[in-house]
């Protein structure tokens, strides 16, 4: 009996769940850059709910557009961008951790995606080791 050990991961179950969250975020975030708000429904649940800080952000699809509508408006040029991915072992086959960076912030973001495969819920912590302001961007 052999163990592969090459870095193809369309037999690991694990990874080829973990790739494919990561792509989801990867695409969220290019949806949100691009204001191609009419395709969030492609990533997002319906009841997908978003904070920031503890503090809730939007609760569900219309407001998540709503939310990055204005958020495009105020901010044109500023874009989300993802920093890194983290691996865990401990981390649940439901969700994802990103580091993500937007508007001179870093934010450790926990993504767990519901059954159809979608992000359901966003939980974001704004590190505090920042050198900015500390208005926030987030009513």
């Amino acid at each position: 009996m052999s163990h592969s050990t090459d870095t193809t991961h369309s037999s690991n179950q694990g990874h080829s769940t973990n790739q494919s969250h990561k792509h989801i975020i990867e695409q969220f975030a290019d949806a949100i850059n691009g204001n191609h708000l009419n395709n969030l429904h492609k990533y997002l649940d319906d009841n997908v709910e978003k904070s920031i800080n503890s503090e809730v952000i939007y609760k569900d699809l219309k407001e998540a557009r709503d939310y990055y509508a204005k958020e495009h408006s105020i901010k044109k040029t500023v874009h989300w961008k993802v920093v890194h991915f983290t691996d865990s072992a401990d981390q649940k086959e439901n969700t994802a951790q990103a580091r993500l960076s937007y508007d001179n912030k870093t934010y450790n973001t926990t993504y767990t995606f519901s059954p159809s495969g979608k992000i359901q819920r966003i939980d974001a912590v704004i590190e505090n080791n920042q050198n900015t302001p500390t208005t926030t961007t987030h009513p």
